[in-house]
């Protein structure tokens, strides 16, 4: 059978995982590229808005300056202009004119020699700010006017630091991403190193999820192909493994009802067999019986000899015919097994009435479980299976030279929808050659019997949708255990 050559599964589950690890990180990288250069760009028109504006603010704070120095040069040469300022008056109210101007500190009159005629003042209090000093003549003599104003400490740090903001903002302008080069080359590498992380992390986890997938097809391929022995071993506690479990569980319960199916066909064979030699079998059965007591009862002659040999044949051939009577019946019981007719039953009841046989009661312990156990099954077939198993662990045990207890007990599982009967014996178990044959019609180990009750039993247990199995270990008695499993729930009749 050709197959079409595609992808690996291993291949598409790398491409995927390298694909779900790249593609955001690559998107991630393009967005964060744009978003740098829109932000740089925002920044640049900002940064061309604020140089503008910190240029003019400069100019003005310049011409502040510049203003308020001409202002004080203006006072100075108003103040000179007074008639008692000119003539040096000591008895001027100076700290009157020092409290009327705006900014002025200090006032003083100075002679010609440079003697002060008349000075006031008020004190320096706060340290941002800082004395200015302005002079100016006063008349002809050579007398001058010191005014002290108030200007500002900081004026010069003022202004070197409103060009220092108009040389960082110019700077600023200039950029265009916001991200360094440093680390767009560090967000490349780290996507170069994601990618190869990813390819090798979907390399080894689809390499080791194929090879668990194609261990499953391996084994699937080896059942169609006739290996229904083939099983495939799993390790973990994983989805898969599980998996692995239950295709292990589905070969062995297949394996299982092929077993069965199998098993019901030889018996079906066995009982159109059955049938028919039942029927060719009893009709000349009474025609040579009749003719044999006929012989036997007409002879009148008067040889003992004879007639004694007459008698004795009659009763050989009565007990033949007996045997064979009896083996007619048996072929009847297995070519005429009813069919299964479900019905609910309490299965303590069920063995509570087998042991009103008197030989069942003597030889059976019941071990019952704690819980009751109710399950579907036919009444009356379920006791013909137990009953043969109780016989055949009684006659077991008593040919091994035991009393021939037999130990019964039971137990529902719930989860398996199951139920379980197991009848232990204390005979001397099954020989691993016989172990395969058992169940087979006409097989028996026992001195007496036709070997048909545990062949009856297995296919009545089958139509009940269970199973009855020799198990692998011998029983606690030391000798065979036979295990009953029967659904505790199912159809009310079995196939036709």
């Amino acid at each position: 059978m050709t197959r079409d050559k595609r992808l690996p599964l291993q291949l598409k589950l790398t491409a995927g995982l390298v694909l779900i690890v790249m593609l955001p990180l690559a998107a991630s990288a393009y967005l964060i590229d744009q978003l740098g250069r829109v932000a740089a760009n925002v920044a640049a028109g900002e940064a061309s808005q604020r140089i503008v504006a910190l240029e003019k603010a400069r100019g003005v704070y310049a011409d502040i300056v510049e203003v308020t120095k001409r202002l004080d040069v203006e006072v100075a040469k108003r103040l000179a202009l007074r008639p008692d300022f000119q003539s040096l008056d000591p008895t001027v109210n100076l700290v009157r004119i020092i409290d009327d101007e705006s900014g002025l500190r200090a006032i003083a009159l100075v002679r010609p020699d440079g003697s002060v005629a008349a000075e006031a003042s008020r004190p320096l209090a706060d340290p941002a700010w800082r004395d200015y000093h302005v002079e100016h003549p006063l008349g002809t003599a050579g007398a001058s006017l010191r005014l002290t104003f108030l200007v500002s400490a900081n004026v010069g740090e003022d202004l070197v630091g409103l060009q220092r903001s108009i040389d960082g903002a110019r700077t600023f302008q200039k950029i265009r991403t916001a991200l360094p080069d440093s680390y767009r080359t560090a967000f490349l590498a780290l996507l170069g190193v994601a990618g190869l992380a990813a390819a090798g992390f979907g390399m080894w986890a689809s390499s080791a999820l194929t090879r668990r997938i194609t261990a499953l097809v391996t084994t699937a391929r080896k059942v169609s192909d006739g290996q229904l022995d083939a099983r495939v071993e799993l390790r973990g506690q994983d989805e898969l493994a599980e998996l692995g479990s239950a295709f292990n569980t589905m070969l062995d319960d297949l394996d299982q009802t092929r077993a069965q199916l199998e098993y019901l066909q030889r018996m079906g064979v066995w009982q159109d067999v059955a049938r028919r030699l039942a029927h060719e079998i009893k009709n000349p059965l009474t025609p040579i019986q009749l003719a044999v007591q006929q012989c036997v009862s007409s002879y009148k002659g008067g040889d003992a000899q004879f007639r004694q040999l007459l008698v004795d044949t009659g009763e050989i051939v009565g007990e033949e015919i007996a045997g064979l009577r009896r083996l007619v019946d048996t072929f009847r019981t297995l070519g005429a097994l009813p069919k299964v007719e479900k019905a609910p039953i309490a299965l303590a009841e069920v063995i509570e009435e087998l042991k009103l046989d008197p030989t069942v009661a003597a030889h059976a312990a019941l071990y019952p479980p704690a819980a009751p156990v109710t399950l579907r099954a036919d009444k009356l077939l379920l006791k013909r299976v137990l009953a043969n198993l109780i016989e055949n662990g009684i006659h077991a045990g008593q040919e091994a030279g035991t009393p021939g207890d037999v130990a019964i007990s039971w137990a529902a599982d719930p989860e398996r929808d199951l139920v379980t009967i197991t009848v232990d014996d204390g005979g001397k178990g099954v020989s691993d050659a016989s172990r395969d044959k058992i169940f087979e019609p006409y097989v028996t180990s026992k001195a007496t019997g036709t070997g048909l009750g545990l062949a009856i039993a297995r296919k009545i247990a089958i139509e009940h949708g269970g199973d009855l199995i020799l198990a692998a270990d011998p029983a606690p008695t030391g000798g065979a255990r036979f295990i009953v499993s029967l659904p505790l729930r199912g159809p009310d009749r079995s196939p036709a």
